[in-house]
């Protein structure tokens, strides 16, 4: 499933990939582009936008209108929306920036991308197929393990 979030809600972008969504994120795109784009990839647009929201069920587009203010809160109802079980969530397979998969790498390979320090306290690193951005369960790990578990109970 594709979903296709707007300028609005970016760190919402960001959350649902690290859930294991296709997330179509772009800040500065407008909403003609958007409804277009959701259409054509049959996807689901998530905003907080309600005259986007108004015009996407003008156009027979599956929208979800954010009403909650709280992440946890927001994840909670697109995920029930969608009606997502958490066994069907791919959690740490995207890249949170550009949206790829993630592959695993072994740690000798990384010796000179990162500080002696990381390599010597983790034992699995993902790398970002695209970006080449690399991903490790760091100290950051435990936030959002919480954060998890509160979305996911």
């Amino acid at each position: 499933m594709k979903i296709i979030v707007d300028g609005m809600l970016g760190n919402i972008a960001k959350w649902l990939r690290l859930l294991g969504f296709d997330v179509f994120y772009e800040p500065n795109i407008d909403d003609d582009y958007l409804l277009k784009l959701t259409k054509e990839l049959q996807g689901v647009l998530v905003t907080r936008d309600e005259q986007l929201s108004y015009k996407a069920i003008r156009n027979d587009v599956e929208v979800i209108l954010i009403k909650k203010e709280r992440k946890i809160e927001t994840i909670k109802q697109i995920l029930n929306i969608l009606n997502v079980k958490t066994d069907q969530l791919e959690i740490g397979s995207r890249c949170i920036e550009c949206n790829n998969k993630l592959i695993f790498v072994d740690k000798k390979e990384l010796q000179e991308k990162l500080p002696r320090r990381i390599i010597e306290n983790n034992d699995e690193f993902w790398m970002c197929s695209n970006c080449k951005k690399i991903y490790w369960h760091g100290s950051h790990w435990k936030n959002i393990e919480s954060e998890l578990k509160e979305i996911l109970k």
